[in-house]
């Protein structure tokens, strides 16, 4: 009998070791599982900020597009109107071309005429001095 006591008691005290240690493992299971569950909502948060500041960009990116559009079609009236007061002057520059021939003409002799005419009365008056 005193066998069979000292055999139960031994099981108790084996139980007693295993509840502790099950207990034990149960509770490092637990503070790793809440540890876990801490970085989890960390990273859920992380990416909720991360999730906004691209909506951020992505409606500057939009206000930034629809501003650029916006500035494209002013640049290119511009250069429409640009080219049309061009071809204005331009044509008005070809029908003045034949008048503009007709001047420089003109001042092409008058330039030879007042040479001519220096030179009618430096020539002259250089020879008088070579010859003298």
């Amino acid at each position: 009998m005193q066998v069979l006591a000292t055999k139960i008691e031994g099981l108790a005290q084996d139980m007693n070791e295993m509840k502790h240690g099950i207990a034990k493992k149960m509770a490092d299971a637990l503070t790793k599982l809440a540890i876990v569950e801490e970085r989890q909502t960390q990273t859920i948060l992380a990416q909720e900020r991360a999730f906004k500041a691209l909506e951020r960009i992505e409606e500057r990116q939009r206000t930034h597009e629809l501003l650029c559009r916006d500035q494209d079609k002013e640049v290119r009236q511009l250069i429409a109107d640009s080219n049309e007061r061009l071809s204005t002057r331009v044509g008005e520059l070809e029908k003045a071309e034949p008048l503009q021939a007709q001047t420089s003409k003109w001042v092409t002799a008058g330039v030879w005429g007042a040479l001519a005419l220096l030179a009618s009365f430096i020539v002259p008056r250089v020879l008088e001095r070579v010859f003298q």
